[in-house]
């Protein structure tokens, strides 16, 4: 095979991969329309019902993939993918809490520190060094989060502050488990995280009685915004670098309220549409790239 054809097949890949993570940001951005549509549901209840349909969706997949032997995938993703599954569990209870103790505003621009700590950990540990475009990405969607939330940001709840940063920090340090273990089918530890998010929720449940409608939208929350969003995300992630992939989802961030305000009729306002086209444009620079082999660590 020719160095012409290696890039090609490269090249395609990556894009390939960059189009999953992309969907499994549009897939996340789901989850506020739908939890404006629940009636009594808690947050806990969400968390809840939700890894339940998570958890069903990657048993169901590892079944058809892996002709039924899922005891073994698991076993398979070793220490490193349940490390990865527990931060993932992990990060389903740090949006809620920071939520309850903070301002949207600002659990929204500390997570949008995600990719500049994936860029950090992936460039510590797996060598991956960061190109100017990418940086020109983050410094993008950044002024965009910015942008969005202006007028929001207050030194009030630094509790809620720490639980976003927890998140931000367990997304981030998935992402390059992620990468580390590219070679490993890592959806099972997607599964850790459902079944042991599932676990802890239910502790802080006294009645799982809720109206059937409640319990279906969670139920779809798990299968589609979570279950099918992270196989893309896990997929997608042996051909992105991390700093990439934690950057690609930030489409979330805009199509979240744009859903609400599209089906419920809450308008965003302007600042969030504005600041939203800056992500938008960050997401847009760092997806029309393209990524070459190189016999050094490679520069992305």
């Amino acid at each position: 095979m020719t160095t012409a054809t290696v890039d090609t097949v490269i090249d395609h890949a990556y894009r390939r991969g960059a189009l999953m993570v992309i969907a499994c940001g549009f897939l996340w951005s789901l989850a506020g329309i739908g939890v404006r549509l629940t009636e009594e549901a808690t947050g806990w209840h969400i968390v809840f019902y939700r890894s339940v349909g998570l958890s069903i969706t990657l048993l169901a997949y590892m079944m058809w993939r892996n002709k039924g032997q899922v005891v073994t995938s698991i076993r398979g993703i070793g220490l490193m993918g349940f490390i990865a599954g527990c931060l993932t569990g992990a990060s389903f209870f740090g949006n809620i809490f920071a939520l309850i103790y903070t301002s949207v505003a600002n659990v929204t621009f500390i997570l949008s520190t995600a990719p500049f700590i994936a860029a950090l950990l992936g460039r510590m540990f797996l060598g991956e060094r960061v190109k100017k475009r990418t940086w020109l990405a983050i410094a993008c969607t950044t002024s965009g989060v910015l942008i969005m939330v202006n007028g929001g940001l207050s030194s009030d709840g630094l509790i809620g502050m720490g639980f976003a940063f927890f998140m931000a920090l367990c997304y981030a340090c998935f992402t390059v488990i992620m990468r580390h273990c590219k070679n490993i089918d890592m959806v099972p530890a997607a599964l850790v995280a459902g079944l042991t998010s599932m676990a802890f929720a239910a502790l802080f449940i006294d009645s799982f009685l809720l109206p059937i409608n409640d319990i279906l939208i969670a139920l779809g929350l798990g299968v589609v915004q979570m279950g099918i969003a992270l196989i893309l995300f896990i997929k997608g992630s042996r051909h992105v670098p991390a700093a990439e992939l934690t950057l690609l989802t930030m489409l979330e961030v805009i199509l979240s309220p744009l859903w609400v305000w599209m089906l419920l009729n809450e308008h965003p306002g302007y600042w969030t549409l504005i600041g939203g086209s800056v992500i938008i444009l960050g997401v847009v620079v760092q997806a029309s790239g393209t990524r070459r082999k190189r016999r050094h660590p490679a520069v992305y």
